[in-house]
């Protein structure tokens, strides 16, 4: 009975240790990024009712970006380069989606993206920001530019990938290019948080980003250094009787640091089981 005993014990350890090797190797793996996107705008109910503009459609071909747009009915949408921040180029929908590319094959980086309504007495504006692969210029000037009406935007744009869970970043929430004070920001995330923050009084919006990605979403292939769920943030303003709600939404990674402690608690357990294991089958022995 003893030696069944500790051949479960041995075999459970080794369980452990296997799993451990498991996530340390999927957070190591990189493949496409895993997320909730549309792959037609008919797709399911998108999971917030803020305006947005997200991939989605048909796979485009290499060095273009599918995008479509959620609660919001513009069919133009406007792309800012980094290049030439002041000189949108207008972009008309195809078949319900957005076919966008860099200026031209050699400059790319970060572009900035908007699409805009007017509906009566209501302005609503969707922004989000998409970086191409050829190298392009800083996107300071890109975030600085006024585009007129309620704006909100990032302090930076990260130069790889997205915001991070556990990361405070700032936002910049202006109207007509002059900073709110005091003006209230809805910020929402995919995993589920929904939370309200306060301008400070340079119309900067400071965000925690929440540890709220489930453990479970983490793609077991692509791992978490390539697994990320959407955020919005939005505002709304009056002014010359007119009503401005206005959205951007970009995406965040899970926490590198959660992951690594699960991965190594486990990997210390089941080390610690298969030392303990002659220790304790000599005390039988000597107790024998």
């Amino acid at each position: 009975m003893r030696d069944q005993a500790f051949a479960e014990l041995r075999r459970a350890a080794l369980r452990l240790l296997c799993l451990s090797m498991i996530a340390c190797g999927a957070q190591a793996h990189g493949d496409a990024p895993a997320s909730s996107r549309p792959e037609a705008a008919d797709s399911p109910p998108f999971w917030s009712t803020l305006p947005a503009i997200i991939p989605g459609g048909a796979r485009a071909e290499r060095g273009k970006a599918s995008l479509v747009a959620f609660n919001i009915a513009s069919t133009d949408l406007q792309v800012y380069n980094p290049n030439q921040p002041d000189s949108p180029v207008k972009q008309a929908q195809e078949g319900k989606r957005w076919l966008v590319a860099p200026a031209s094959p050699d400059k790319g980086g970060h572009h900035w993206l908007m699409a805009r309504e007017t509906r009566g007495n209501e302005t609503v504006t969707a922004t989000t920001a998409w970086t191409f692969p050829a190298k392009g210029d800083a996107p300071t000037r890109l975030l600085q530019q006024s585009r007129g009406g309620l704006e909100i935007t990032p302090d930076r744009i990260p130069e790889h990938g997205g915001m991070r869970e556990g990361e405070d970043w700032s936002f910049h929430v202006r109207f007509d290019g002059m900073p709110l004070a005091g003006t209230t920001v809805r910020f929402e995330t995919e995993a589920g948080t929904r939370s309200l923050v306060v301008t400070d009084a340079q119309g900067i919006a400071r965000v925690a980003f929440p540890r709220d990605i489930n453990p479970a979403d983490i793609d077991p292939q692509a791992g978490a250094t390539r697994t990320r769920k959407g955020f919005i943030l939005a505002a709304e303003h009056q002014a010359n009787g007119m009503r401005h709600l206005s959205a951007f939404n970009f995406y965040y990674y899970p926490d590198l640091m959660r992951e690594r402690s699960l991965s190594g608690g486990f990997g210390f357990l089941a080390l610690g089981m298969l030392l303990a294991l002659p220790l304790l089958r000599r005390k039988e022995t000597d107790h024998a």
